[in-house]
C-alpha cells in the first residue's frame, strides 16, 4: 500500500514537471518567434553568397574555433551548389533544445525546408543570442527528398 502511494506521488511530480516544461517551451517559442525566426531568414540570405566573410560574420566564436580554413572552404564548396536562398515558409522550434538550455547557455534550434535556387533544402540551425544579435552556433543544410 505504501509503495503504491509513493509511486502515485512520483508520477504526479513527473507529470507536473512535464507540464511545466511544455508551458515553458511554449512561452520560449512564442517569445523568440518574433526575433529569432526573422534572424534565421536574414542569416540564410546573407550566407547564401557562399563566401567566407558573410558566413564568418554570423558564426559564434565557438563555432569559428571548431572549423579550419580548409574545412570551411570544403563546406562552402558543397553548399554553393544549393544556390541562393529565397525563402522559408515555416520553422519548427525544438522544444528539446529549449529544455536543455535550462542547464546552460540559451540555444535556439530551428528546422524546416527552405527554398533555394536549386530547389528545396532541409535546414537545421542552432542560434545563440549575444549582445542582442543572433549568431550561428551550428547549422546543416541538405537536399530535401
Amino acid at each position: 500500500m505504501q509503495q503504491a502511494h509513493t509511486l502515485r506521488f512520483i508520477i504526479a511530480i513527473l507529470l507536473t514537471v512535464v507540464i511545466m516544461l511544455y508551458f515553458y517551451t511554449d512561452r520560449e517559442k512564442r517569445q523568440y518567434s518574433q526575433s529569432a525566426e526573422p534572424a534565421v531568414a536574414k542569416i540564410l540570405a546573407e550566407i547564401s553568397t557562399w563566401e567566407k566573410e558573410p558566413l564568418l560574420r554570423h558564426l559564434a566564436p565557438e563555432a569559428k574555433q571548431t572549423i579550419t580554413d580548409e574545412q570551411l572552404d570544403q563546406l562552402l564548396d558543397h553548399y554553393r551548389s544549393f544556390g541562393r536562398f529565397y525563402s522559408i515558409d515555416e520553422l519548427d522550434f525544438s522544444r528539446i533544445s529549449s529544455v536543455f538550455s535550462l542547464f546552460g547557455e540559451k540555444r535556439l534550434n530551428y528546422s524546416g525546408v527552405a527554398a533555394y535556387s536549386s530547389g528545396p533544402i532541409n535546414i537545421n540551425i542552432t542560434l545563440v543570442e549575444r549582445g542582442g544579435y543572433y549568431l550561428v552556433y551550428n547549422f546543416t543544410l541538405s537536399r530535401a527528398t
